[in-house]
């Protein structure tokens, strides 16, 4: 069950986005997918264990990536349903 709070769901979506829009985690990403595919293409690979293992670096990297946007989008969420209630309270309190 997921408990977290909005101010939570915010830190963490802004801590994602950072990570994510950072010039060292596209360099390193970016990098490792290089490295990996290349080798695959050369046959540094021999066995199905070495391709597999590849295979699931590159595939853990993009996972992650896909996790921290998914932070990133739940947080806009939350914002944007904070906005929509302030919104809503500040009318109220207008009536």
């Amino acid at each position: 069950m997921n408990t977290q709070t909005a101010d939570e769901v915010i830190r963490l979506g802004g801590e994602a986005e950072y990570i994510l829009s950072s010039d060292a985690y596209a360099r390193v990403m970016l990098e490792l997918e290089k490295q990996l595919i290349d080798a695959w293409a050369a046959g540094t690979f021999k066995t199905p264990e070495e391709r597999e293992d590849a295979f699931n670096r590159v595939r853990g990297a993009r996972m992650f990536r896909d996790r921290c946007n998914a932070l990133i989008e739940n947080m806009k969420l939350q914002k944007a349903r904070f906005e929509r209630n302030e919104k809503a309270a500040k009318a109220n309190r207008n009536d």
